[in-house]
Parts: C-alpha cells; sequence; structure tokens
C-alpha cells in the first residue's frame, strides 16, 4: 500500500508522426486497449501490457506505475495518463507521457519495436560519456530543480545512485527505492530506480547508466532534487520523501560491480 495519495506531476510527452491506415479502427482499438490497461491495474497489477490487432490500424501499449504507489493512486495516475495520451493526434500512430507516478505509451507497430540504443564513445573527443543515439524519437532527458543541495548532500546523492544503479537490474522487477542520510547533517535523500519488466537486465543497466549520466548534471549543479526519465527507465532522488519509510529495498545482496561497454536497449510495446 502507497504511501502517498498524489499521480504526481507531468515530465515529459510526445506524440509519433507516422500516420494510421485508418483513423475510425484505430480508435476502436485503442479504447479497447485502455481499458484492458486499466482493468489489469485494478487487479493490483503495477505493470501491464495489451493490445488490440484487429484490422490495419492495430494498438500495441503499455503502463507501469512506480510500486510506492497505492493501487488506487496508480489507477488515477493512469487515468490522467490515458486522458493526455489521447491529447496525441487521433491520425499518428503513437504517444507516451511519463509522471513521476507512471508511463503510459502506445504504439500501432510491432511489439518488438527497437525504442533507444545506447553506447559509452570512446572516441578522443567524447572519451567515457554516455551517449545516446534516439530512434523513432524517443528520448531521455534530465529535469533539474532546487538548487540548494550542500557538497555533503551531492556526495551522498552519488553514493545512492551509483548503488541503486548496480542493484536494480539484478531485482526481480527492475525496481528499487532507497535512502541515505546525509553525513554531518540533519537531512537525507531520497531514490527510486525503475526500469520497464519487459526490457532485459543489460538493457536496464544500461539505460540507467545513461540515466544516471543525466543526473550528473543536477547533483554536479548541487540541484537538491532531479530525475532521468525515458521509456526505459526511470532514475529520481529528492531531499523530499516521496515513499514510505517501510518500502525501501535492502539494496545489500545486490551491491557487486559491473562493467558496461555496448548494448542494444529492447522495450517491447
Amino acid at each position: 500500500m502507497g504511501a502517498f495519495s498524489d499521480p504526481q506531476a507531468n515530465l515529459l510527452t510526445g506524440c509519433s508522426n507516422v500516420k494510421v491506415d485508418n483513423v475510425p479502427e484505430f480508435t476502436k482499438n485503442l479504447n479497447a486497449t485502455l481499458l484492458d490497461l486499466e482493468a489489469q491495474l485494478n487487479s493490483t497489477k503495477y505493470f501491464a501490457t495489451a493490445d488490440q490487432a484487429r484490422g490495419s490500424s492495430p494498438v500495441f501499449a503499455m503502463v507501469q506505475c512506480r510500486k510506492y504507489l497505492s493501487t488506487a493512486d496508480c489507477v488515477s495516475c493512469f487515468a490522467i495518463a490515458a486522458k493526455q495520451i489521447r491529447s496525441c493526434p487521433a491520425n499518428v500512430s503513437g504517444g507516451r507521457v511519463i509522471y513521476d507516478g507512471c508511463l503510459l505509451r502506445r504504439k500501432t507497430n510491432t511489439r518488438n519495436q527497437v525504442l533507444t540504443q545506447t553506447k559509452i564513445d570512446n572516441s578522443p573527443i567524447n572519451k567515457h560519456k554516455i551517449v545516446a543515439i534516439e530512434l523513432n524519437g524517443d528520448a531521455h532527458y534530465g529535469d533539474c530543480r532546487n538548487p540548494t543541495a550542500s557538497p555533503a548532500y551531492q556526495e551522498s546523492v552519488k553514493s545512492l545512485l551509483s548503488d541503486l544503479q548496480i542493484a536494480s537490474p539484478k531485482i526481480p522487477g527492475f525496481f528499487a527505492t532507497s535512502k541515505k542520510e546525509v553525513v554531518g547533517e540533519n537531512s537525507v535523500v531520497y531514490g527510486v530506480a525503475q526500469c520497464v519488466e519487459t526490457i532485459s537486465k543489460a538493457g536496464c543497466q544500461d539505460c540507467l547508466t545513461v540515466a544516471y549520466g543525466d543526473l550528473q548534471t543536477c547533483f554536479s549543479k548541487a540541484d537538491a532534487d532531479g530525475r532521468s526519465i525515458n521509456v526505459g527507465c526511470f532514475f529520481r532522488y529528492s531531499d523530499t520523501p516521496f515513499f514510505a519509510d517501510n518500502q525501501t529495498t535492502d539494496l545489500k545482496p545486490f551491491l557487486r560491480n559491473g562493467n558496461l561497454s555496448f548494448s542494444r536497449l529492447v522495450v517491447f510495446y
């Protein structure tokens, strides 16, 4: 049961520029798909996929909620997202909306759609820098807020995010929350990492590596709140609690070092 009754703020939205073949048929399939997703979330799921493949304009959709939300808050976040995703023109094939609380995506192409490809660029100019190759308009970015963090807080953020980055891909469901007290201060940093459940373990790790790179921009500027989001994963930290103390994950069994080089990040739906 989640501790916060709030579906949380909208962060990223986008629509495809690919046209559908049959708008009335697509709209009917979309409505049926969204109803299917809602029913699955009401059955206490936090991740669901659905499709309606009738005719020439099928719809494939995916929804994911943060697991610290209650079922009611998850369903509420989905309802807001479903309303928002309908703002995409009815004659385009895809759309996505990402909130702090949930992600909703719909497309008309096949499930096995490669969304994002990531790698480490070791060229002389970009050595050790994480870069993203964006396919089909799917981007990642960092959102930074509240530039009030102390150097001690920044160090705690780096440590916490590093632990979450290593541990989360090894945890069933690719989801983890944790917190860390700031040394010498009466403050705490809270963090969450989550990958979509249709991604691979290696793909989740690579997605979070890119996300960590996004968040470096935030904590290097002394921002006390930051998140990196894309269709493959969600990474957030804050000095304000957004999950209950009893919803933290024990990361210790999963903290082992690993190296990343190159991967193709495949997200279904």
